[in-house]
């Protein structure tokens, strides 16, 4: 059996896919997500300097596509919807490796 579509979520682009292996009977669910829009926003915004105001009670530092927060969860076990998670987060937004899911230069 091919592999077949589930949904697709446009607010995250992200689309959920049933697969069927026979040889080991075994069923997958996949998630993809195009992320590019992501990363362009993420871009603009920070070369816009757009949170770059100290004056509002809520600053935005990034962007993150759903893949990103899994493979934090899982390999990391860092949760960014705990707010006890906040600064591994940030840690990990200000890496040189994740530079471009951030909106900032600085937090």
């Amino acid at each position: 059996m091919a592999k077949r579509l589930l949904s697709y979520d446009p607010a995250t682009r992200t689309r959920t896919w049933h697969d069927y292996d026979q040889s080991s009977g075994k069923t997958f669910i996949l998630e993809t997500q195009d992320v590019e829009s992501f990363l362009k926003r993420n871009k603009t915004e920070q070369s816009m300097g757009w949170n770059d105001s100290n004056k509002q009670d809520y600053k935005k530092i990034g962007s993150i596509p759903n893949g990103v927060i899994m493979k934090w969860k899982t390999e990391l076990g860092i949760d960014v919807f705990n707010k006890d998670h906040l600064p591994k987060v940030e840690k990990l937004l200000m890496s040189s490796e994740y530079k471009f899911l951030r909106t900032v230069d600085r937090i």
